[in-house]
């Protein structure tokens, strides 16, 4: 055990600590207390506390003020929230916890091999080359929709480089970093995590439960359309705080993001599609 008041090596970058903590690099100072359980359990409660503290502070701010965490970080008001890229990963555990096998980024084997838009993509075609009896195509649905859960998630994080760099293009006289971008889009796919939780439990399921039914087109389509309008004023109300545009080209803005999110979800899920499909060997 080290004495609290004699100056020892640092064993992170080996300067001279001569206080509590390290000038260089903020380790602190072992003493006896350290090696109490007492302090284990205070020094973990305080850890979870300090996270979850950090967690809804940054999401609070994040879903009732769009853009302006974006705008916090890159004025170097950090401490009281969250980094961008943890706060993404934090998002999407709960997100994937939460919906189990429900998942917005993927669609399962049936909607693939019987509703458009996939099957304009050659889609039952695909299908009817791996599986000709209707044992075969049962036992390649399973197979499909359980690779596809598993396979969307972890595909799903290169949406972030993708809109960073559409991002970069549509505000290019901002002369922003390419860094400035890759948070804010990383802020706002995280609050598109926090988004499809909440409409899956407020929305989705009360429906399924009233209408006692499985797939519905027509609902399909009326909260796919309600969800982008959604999540496009949010985008107008985040570029418009955080590029410091006027209210015209905000909406033009969201408009174009929301054309450029269907393409690439639509993109998405086919590239799943296709991928797991010539995974499987017949």
């Amino acid at each position: 055990m080290q004495q609290q008041n004699l100056p020892i090596t640092c064993p992170s970058c080996e300067h001279i600590i001569t206080e509590n903590f390290c000038s260089h690099c903020g380790e602190k100072k072992v003493d006896h207390h350290d090696f109490l359980v007492k302090h284990f359990l205070e020094e973990t409660i305080e850890g979870l506390t300090h996270f979850d503290n950090k967690f809804f502070r940054s999401s609070k701010l994040l879903i009732t003020r769009p853009g302006l965490l974006t705008k916090y970080y890159f004025e170097g008001r950090r401490m009281r929230f969250m980094k961008p890229l943890q706060l993404f990963i934090v998002c999407n555990i709960i997100f994937f916890f939460l919906l189990g096998k429900t998942n917005v980024f993927a669609r399962p084997f049936y909607n693939y091999k019987n509703f458009a838009p996939f099957t304009y993509f050659g889609t039952r075609q695909i299908i009817a080359a791996k599986a000709q009896t209707e044992e075969q195509v049962t036992k390649l649905a399973a197979i499909f929709d359980e690779r596809i859960i598993t396979q969307s998630k972890a595909f799903l994080i290169f949406f972030i480089p993708f809109f960073s760099l559409f991002f970069s293009l549509l505000f290019l006289k901002k002369n922003k970093y390419f860094t400035e971008h890759l948070v804010f889009a990383t802020h706002y796919f995280s609050f598109l995590l926090m988004y499809y939780i909440v409409f899956r439990y407020l929305v989705e399921l009360p429906f399924s439960y009233f209408s006692n039914s499985g797939f519905n087109a027509a609902f399909d389509l009326i909260s796919s359309l309600g969800s982008l309008l959604l999540l496009s004023i949010y985008f107008m109300l985040a570029v418009k705080r955080f590029y410091n545009i006027s209210n015209v080209k905000s909406i033009a803005s969201g408009i174009l993001v929301a054309v450029i999110f269907t393409i690439g979800m639509a993109a998405y899920r086919m590239f799943l599609f296709y991928k797991i499909m010539y995974s499987i060997h017949s």
